[in-house]
């Protein structure tokens, strides 16, 4: 049985609109929207447990706790985005002093996390009979809308900032999108994208959009599906914020309706460089101002006034959690360390979570984290040349056992794989 969705409620002062007066924003306060569902609706779709894994989307997985409509666009939409990997980590957690420590591994159909979300989102366009969807991107939503817009049949048009990884553009250009660089940063995208919006009644994808959020929300219920529990701590890289929010949304929901007995302590991770949300949180805040951005590595969560950066605060207060932060030198370390002894290859965006395990087990009421969950975000291969440097490309070896030999002692003594310095 399906949860009713009976419209959308606003997060700040609970104005309720029907799904087919949809807006962005709340009508009357201009605070985002979030999905909501009839009293009860969720406990009763959920009371025989979690759904089972679905090998054709994760939209016929959870469709139980989703606002779908029209199920059967669903295969319009679907580019086979089934619930993500947790994996158990064999030596990074041990060696850093957690040993009951797992990967979540985000990483859709197009590589990233932004699959969850925008998958809904563009079902959630077609019902509304939209024909060109929009968002604006740092790269990795950029690509994902272009992808799902394309297979929908639907324009895709995408807002990137000026600096953003070549490899990210790439994937946005080869899935169909009509790729807008704009000459400044993300605030800049995203001012224009609203205009655009505005101007045009094309659909967007990405920001305050509150399907958004209520894809992005099951992968708290995957995780605890594929746990049998609710972890201890959840580590959540935070740029926009979405992703922290929506955790929260996602294990709230099972904690109301008996599946879960606790809420995990949520802990969201910021770049040094762009790090407001951290800052405020530190400072005893309840809002986040913007801060000056330094140069990254990173061209993703480097939001320095982050849309959901209010109510990330909130989740992490709500749930006992914190707020890190990591420099480039500590992520680029994690990439290549869980490259080397988990077999994980991830982006900076996503690294940034285990990266912070060491600053985790420093912070207050962190000496034991318990069980934990690292978030990573998107494959290595959305910015492959972060993690290596051309002085690591091999040089040629003769063709013979011996010169192989000498080539592989000669590697060990001057210790390859070193990690290339951020600064």
């Amino acid at each position: 049985m399906n949860a009713e969705c009976i419209g959308l409620v606003c997060r700040d002062c609970g104005t309720k609109i029907a799904e087919s007066e949809f807006s962005l924003t709340c009508p009357s306060c201009g605070a985002p929207m979030r999905v909501e569902f009839a009293a009860g609706a969720l406990r009763k779709a959920l009371q025989d447990g979690m759904p089972p894994y679905d090998d054709r989307s994760y939209l016929y997985q959870w469709r139980s706790i989703l606002p779908l409509s029209d199920e059967s666009l669903i295969d319009r939409v679907s580019l086979g985005e089934t619930e993500t990997p947790l994996l158990r980590s064999h030596r990074y957690g041990r060696k850093r002093g957690i040993s009951d420590l797992y990967f979540k591994l985000e990483q859709g159909p197009t590589l990233s996390l932004k699959d969850r979300g925008t998958a809904l989102c563009v079902l959630k366009a077609l019902e509304q009979g939209s024909e060109t969807v929009c968002l604006s991107s740092s790269g990795n939503n950029a690509a994902s809308i272009s992808a799902y817009g394309s297979r929908a049949g639907l324009r895709p048009v995408v807002f990137v900032q000026k600096h953003v990884s070549a490899a990210k553009i790439s994937k946005s250009l080869v899935y169909g999108g009509n790729v807008i660089r704009i000459d400044g940063d993300m605030a800049a995208a995203s001012r224009l994208c609203g205009e655009m919006v505005r101007k045009k009644g094309w659909y967007q994808c990405g920001g305050p959009n509150p399907y958004r959020v209520a894809g992005k929300r099951t992968f708290a219920y995957g995780i605890v599906q594929q746990l049998g529990r609710a972890p201890d701590t959840v580590l959540i890289p935070c740029g926009g914020g979405a992703g922290m929010v929506a955790a929260f949304d996602g294990f709230s929901e099972m904690l109301e309706a008996g599946l879960i007995d606790r809420m995990p302590r949520l802990v969201g991770v910021q770049l040094a460089a762009c790090n407001p949300t951290a800052t405020a949180f530190h400072a005893g805040k309840d809002v986040v101002t913007p801060v000056e951005k330094k140069p990254s590595l990173s061209d993703a969560i480097m939001n320095n006034n982050p849309y959901w950066g209010k109510y990330c605060l909130q989740a992490v207060r709500a749930t006992g959690g914190t707020v890190l932060s990591v420099t480039d030198e500590e992520f680029i370390r994690a990439i290549r360390e869980l490259g080397r002894e988990e077999g994980i290859f991830t982006e900076p965006a996503g690294a940034v979570s285990a990266a912070a395990l060491t600053r985790l087990l420093d912070a207050p009421g962190f000496e034991q984290p318990g069980l934990t969950v690292c978030n990573l975000t998107g494959h290595g291969l959305n910015a492959p040349q972060v993690a290596t440097g051309d002085e690591e490309y091999p040089g040629l070896v003769e063709a013979t056992s011996a010169a192989v030999d000498k080539y592989l002692q000669e590697q060990a003594v001057s210790g390859a794989g070193r990690l290339r310095s951020a600064l």
